[in-house]
């Protein structure tokens, strides 16, 4: 009701009143604070005076006090002043300050750390904006100012461009500055649609810090691209990046990122790519978050573990690049490998990999990068690797591959890297390599290869200016292999 009661109040209100009661409340408002407040409070004394103020106050606060006064019941204290006009400031602030409370929550909020509760007193006092809690915009500034306090250490760090603080960030534009009086989407690193919703957030390498990414991302239901890579950021993945349901390209490689890659990703089915590699995550792989939309997967360098799910090679069908390096995956290869007719790439090197390479490995007739090094693959090469034509790249070192290596191998005429090193290759050096005329390094040392580097070799390399490394085991009194043209000689297993 907006009028006094005659009679006073014996329960607790739900909400603090922004206007006077006729008669003192009995009981404490419902937001209690920790420490005495230094404005004026709502609630009338005990012993109310009708005489005006001689000296009545017209400036709003600076920020909420959860604080109550000194000798009255704790009061939410939002602006000292009965005067029209900043009554008006007062409703302003209060219904921002209920609108942080549902999209953050009470306990948040009320943290004067948090940078929920930074983005909320800037909103309400700093922001040149001046916006309400009813402006289109305000849950997008409010979630994107609290992003920007979150990976500024409570704004005790700066980012490398762009800062908030012009002393500690050149910016090239300072209307581009995060926290400036421009719409959000003049800032930095940010791009928006027609109607003014974000969809690019781009801030890679810009020196971004902070322990937690804040669920307020997920509110940011327009973004498409949410690019972070090469900060230092070591958060877990918030749950609520699920809600992000246009997100087409995820990118927090090279950070410190801890955790699991939560379930919810699985939402995404528009994600075309998904980058966290070179972080310090872990789990296993959720099997929900193969899309036929997904095209590049990166989670290389972390701690992850387990096998690759089923769904990879059935749900997945489009994916081009897929690296998994550098974690502890497990068993054998998976033969589903065959349904990625249009793989490009595949890194799986420093694993736990175990059994043979899979012909169907081969089946993409796209395939440019394999790289299955330091797992503990075992028995022959299939031949059906021989008919990998589009191959640049092929790394098998550092496995227990046995048999000889096929003269087919001049077939690769495209390759450009072959590391066989460290494994137990025997039989000769097929002469049919010097073919391969884009050849930049060829590393056979380490295996029970015998005999002479084939003159074509020797060839090859002595007339290419970008053939620099050839290694084998020609090294020792008794080599194994005799070559006069290698730039490295190992002495082998003896």
């Amino acid at each position: 009701s907006s009028e006094p009661s005659s009679v006073p109040s014996t329960m607790p209100s739900s909400m603090p009143s922004l206007d006077p009661s006729s008669s003192p409340s009995l009981q404490p408002s419902a937001i209690l604070s920790m420490e005495p407040s230094e404005m004026l409070s709502f609630n009338p004394s005990s012993n109310p005076s009708f005489e005006p103020s001689l000296n009545p106050s017209f400036a709003p606060s600076r920020s909420l006090s959860f604080s109550p006064t000194a000798s009255m019941p704790p009061t939410l204290s939002v602006v000292p002043s009965y005067s029209p006009s900043t009554y008006t400031e007062l409703r302003r602030r209060e219904d921002i300050f209920l609108a942080a409370l549902r999209l953050s929550g009470f306990a948040t909020i009320s943290d004067t750390t948090s940078p929920q509760r930074m983005a909320l007193e800037w909103i309400m006092r700093d922001d040149g904006l001046q916006l309400n809690s009813n402006s289109p915009n305000f849950i997008q500034r409010y979630s994107i100012s609290t992003f920007y306090f979150a990976t500024t250490n409570g704004a005790k760090d700066s980012w490398t461009e762009c800062g908030a603080d012009a002393s500690q960030s050149s910016c090239p534009n300072e209307s581009s500055r995060f926290l400036s009086p421009n719409n959000e989407c003049d800032w930095s690193g940010i791009r928006c649609n027609a109607k003014d919703e974000i969809t690019d957030l781009r801030l890679k390498e810009n020196g971004l810090t902070g322990s937690f990414m804040p669920k307020e991302l997920g509110f940011l239901s327009s973004l498409e691209i949410l690019l972070l890579s090469k900060n230092y950021l070591s958060s877990t993945v918030p749950s609520e990046i699920g809600l992000l349901s246009n997100l087409k390209y995820l990118y927090l490689n090279n950070n410190n990122f801890v955790g699991t890659i939560p379930k919810s990703i699985g939402n995404l089915e528009n994600m075309v790519l998904f980058s966290v590699g070179n972080n310090a995550m872990n789990g296993t792989i959720p099997d929900k978050m193969f899309h036929s939309n997904l095209k590049h997967f990166d989670i290389d360098d972390n701690n992850f573990h387990g096998t690759l799910p089923s769904e990879m090679f059935t749900s997945s069908l489009n994916l081009l690049n897929i690296d998994i390096g550098g974690n502890s995956f497990e068993g054998t290869i998976s033969k589903g490998f065959g349904n990625l007719t249009k793989m490009k790439l595949l890194r799986m090197n420093d694993n736990n990999f175990v059994g043979e390479l899979p012909s169907e490995i081969f089946a993409s007739p796209s395939l440019q990068t394999l790289n299955c090094s330091l797992n503990d693959l075992n028995d022959t090469l299939p031949d059906e690797l021989y008919g990998a034509t589009s191959l640049r790249v092929l790394n098998l070192a550092s496995n227990n591959f046995i048999g000889t290596i096929s003269t087919e191998i001049g077939d690769l005429i495209d390759l450009v890297e072959l590391s066989l090193q460290s494994n137990q290759f025997e039989g000769t050096i097929p002469s049919t390599i010097g073919l391969l005329n884009d050849l930049t390094s060829m590393d056979m040392s380490f295996n029970f290869l015998s005999g002479i580097m084939p003159d074509e070799v020797c060839d090859l390399k002595s007339s290419s200016f970008l053939f620099l490394t050839l290694a084998s085991d020609c090294g020792g009194s008794l080599p194994q292999v005799e070559c006069h043209c290698c730039s490295s000689c190992e002495t082998g297993y003896r």
